[in-house]
């Protein structure tokens, strides 16, 4: 063997050890794959902190399974702080969407909604001289259904609604404007709240009644986005 070809493995072996030494004694950030070092990978820990953050908070505001929900026997005892209070925006949505099925089978409107804490109740209108009347709860139970003759009006559709028209996050809306005006807790003290339309300009209006014997004033309207007393 050559003394070159001696002098070459030899600086070759030294390099190796001494880039050992540095690795292991922290000397030296060797660059990760990619290009990218430590710092880089608490940045991106960083970066997805608040992704994490807001899907722990989609899971606590998920809406407990039907399955899941244990009801007391008289809807009236819910209160809207429950997490299945259908005054709240998802377990509204579902509840819609079950009221909404029953409407589209008879190509009917609602003629109004009532969305209390433990129940929505409601009137579908035919456009065959007849209307149902019909409760859901926050099980997506129907509570009752029952149809009954009634003459239909011509322009009916005009003063009726779909779930499509309705916001379902305008309780919740309401609700925390109210707060703004009175003592106590809207959520807590809610009685029920009506979803229906103008007869003038067939506009979606939204009431909220408070329960008796709770803080005044009890009577709200929520308009233009702007929460107003009312009584």
């Amino acid at each position: 063997m050559s003394g070159n070809r001696i002098t070459l493995i030899i600086v070759a072996a030294a390099a190796v050890a001494i880039a050992a030494v540095l690795t292991v004694g922290g000397g030296v950030d060797l660059p990760s794959f990619g290009g990218r070092g430590d710092g880089d990978d608490g940045e991106r820990a960083s970066t997805n902190a608040p992704r994490a953050e807001r899907q722990e908070r989609e899971q606590r505001e998920q809406p407990p399974r039907a399955e899941e929900i244990e009801l007391p026997e008289n809807p009236g005892e819910v209160r809207g702080t429950d997490p299945y209070a259908l005054t709240r925006p998802a377990n509204l949505r579902r509840a819609l969407a079950v009221l909404d099925r029953r409407r589209r089978q008879v190509e009917g409107v609602f003629d109004g909604l009532r969305v209390a804490p433990g129940r929505i109740d409601t009137v579908i209108i035919h456009p065959d001289d007849r209307r149902t009347n019909i409760q859901v709860r926050p099980d997506l139970e129907i509570g009752f259904e029952t149809t009954h003759d009634f003459p239909t009006q011509a322009d009916f559709r005009k003063g009726g609604l779909t779930a499509r028209e309705v916001d379902v996050r305008a309780p919740a809306r309401l609700l925390r404007g109210i707060d703004e005006q009175r003592s106590g807790s809207a959520e807590r003290d809610v009685d029920y709240i009506v979803i229906g339309k103008s007869i003038i300009d067939f506009q979606v209006e939204v009431n909220g009644y408070m329960r008796v014997r709770t803080p005044r004033p009890r009577y709200f309207r929520l308009e233009n986005g702007r929460v107003e007393a009312i009584g």
